[in-house]
């Protein structure tokens, strides 16, 4: 466990790494090195929104307005169907997952101001529920609820600290494993959650919001959010079909990409799904883009503009 000196002192070196690569000449000679490699930037991002006291914390409109103008002005900013295209600059997109409400209220009109689109590749189960996925759910309850009922919660095969990573190791032990696990679990967790009334689990776009966005390329991250290298390959294809089926029924549009949640692609999956007729299939991989059919992307958050420009050109991962 980290004591609050040595988490006091990594932040503050954290701090002054994204103020020196941040700014000036690295970041510069970093720029140059991205449009001298040919190689495409696929930033992935969440949330959008005002701190809400989730454990799962948003990024915050000011710092996507500042990666907006600076993405705006550095690369061209194109959506995944775009990314064969030729360009003068650097190709970047903006890849949005699992459709959370703040994309409609908040991020949608911050890109609009800029006249920009976005990748956004929305979950269809909680287009109906309304639900977050389970483990963002928790991340919601222990960052919202009081100190004295996360301290009561209990999970089945789960223990961990009640300090500041809780949330976070709670989330991980909920998401790396099978759908049917998950859901077992859940008929137990959810109830926790909603035992407290003041509990307000982050809201999610509905079928007209949507539709309110459909402006923007859209994609699917799976039906459930399901952790697929720990599924069959029956429930994969399956999954692709409910996806597409969804895509047809209620947004009249083919499902043409699909994003595997959680980082979690066993060998062999991302081309399986390509093979049912997708176009683009969305990894994570921190790593830079080589364009295709099969895609890596960034994992974006950031507290500072700094760290937003050093972390909109790729951080330090190898070109």
């Amino acid at each position: 466990m980290f004591s609050s000196a040595k988490l006091a002192l990594r932040s503050a070196a954290k701090t002054a790494a994204f103020l020196a690569l941040g700014n000036g000449p690295w970041l510069r000679n970093r720029l140059d090195a991205v449009r001298r490699s040919g190689a495409n930037v696929i930033l992935n991002l969440h949330r959008v929104a005002a701190d809400d006291g989730s454990d799962y914390r948003p990024l915050d409109p000011g710092l996507f307005d500042e990666l907006l103008a600076f993405v705006k002005r550095e690369f061209a900013v194109v959506t995944i169907s775009q990314l064969a295209e030729r360009a003068s600059k650097p190709k970047l997109v903006l890849s949005f997952d699992d459709g959370y409400r703040d994309f409609a209220t908040t991020a949608a009109p911050i890109l609009k101001k800029h006249g920009l689109k976005a990748n956004h590749n929305i979950i269809p189960n909680c287009v109906e529920t309304g639900l977050p996925p389970l483990n963002v759910m928790a991340q919601d309850f222990v960052g919202k609820a009081p100190k004295d009922l996360v301290a009561r919660l209990r999970v089945e095969g789960f223990s961990a600290p009640r300090d500041a990573r809780f949330g976070q190791r709670l989330s991980n032990h909920l998401k790396f494993r099978s759908q049917a696990e998950q859901d077992s679990i859940a008929e137990e967790l959810v109830p926790q959650f909603f035992a407290w009334d003041g509990f307000a689990p982050t809201p999610m776009m509905n079928l007209e919001e949507v539709r309110s966005v459909a402006d923007h390329e859209l994609g699917a991250h799976s039906y459930k959010h399901s952790s697929m290298e720990f599924e069959t390959e029956g429930y994969l294809d399956d999954d692709v079909r409910r996806c597409a089926t969804f895509f047809d029924r209620e947004l009249g549009r083919p499902m043409n990409i699909y994003a595997f949640p959680n980082g979690s692609c066993a060998p062999g999956q991302a081309e399986r799904v390509l093979a049912q007729g997708v176009d683009h299939v969305l990894l994570v991989g921190e790593r830079f883009d080589k364009s295709g059919a099969i895609h890596t992307r960034f994992t974006f958050d950031a507290r500072s503009p700094s760290e937003v420009r050093l972390k909109a050109v790729g951080g330090l991962a190898p070109l």
